[in-house]
């Protein structure tokens, strides 16, 4: 099967649509009360601006370019460099659902999880691993929780 795509005009529209609709829930999200020039909006509307200039500039580029040809076969899922990839995708996967479950579960069990779960994902075999891993999760609980009086899920 072949596909026929441009890169640059597809990942400069997606991107345009997401940076518009960002800088127009700014004010929404991000509410303040100061009148000076430079408030708790400027760092992320500059931001967000630099991304719609790029969107832009990858629109262009796309209009002007070629659009990619790609075979796909069976023989693509076989591939390390997709294996690899799908990797990366099962971790944001993982990110994803201890997002989802913070809330539920709270902060210690859900940050545990996810870290026992990287790491028996990733395949590592060393017990210190574990350890440290839930060290740094504690150790992250008492500071933001007992010295800095951060309220935690």
């Amino acid at each position: 099967m072949k596909i026929k795509s441009n890169s640059n005009l597809i990942s400069g529209f997606l991107f345009l649509i997401i940076s518009i609709t960002m800088y127009i829930l700014i004010p929404s999200q991000i509410k303040t009360y100061e009148t000076s020039a430079i408030n708790a909006q400027t760092i992320p509307t500059l931001l967000i601006r630099g991304l719609i200039i790029c969107s832009i500039i990858l629109l262009i580029q796309g209009s002007f370019g070629i659009s990619n040809e790609y075979v796909v076969d069976m023989d693509v899922f076989k591939n390390k460099k997709f294996k690899t990839e799908m990797k990366s995708l099962v971790y944001i996967g993982m990110l994803i659902v201890y997002a989802i479950i913070l809330k539920h579960i709270g902060f210690i069990i859900s940050s545990l999880l996810l870290s026992v779960g990287i790491l028996l994902y990733y395949g590592a075999r060393k017990w210190w691993y574990y350890a440290i891993a839930s060290g740094n999760v504690i150790i992250a609980y008492y500071v933001f929780k007992v010295l800095l009086r951060v309220n935690l899920p």
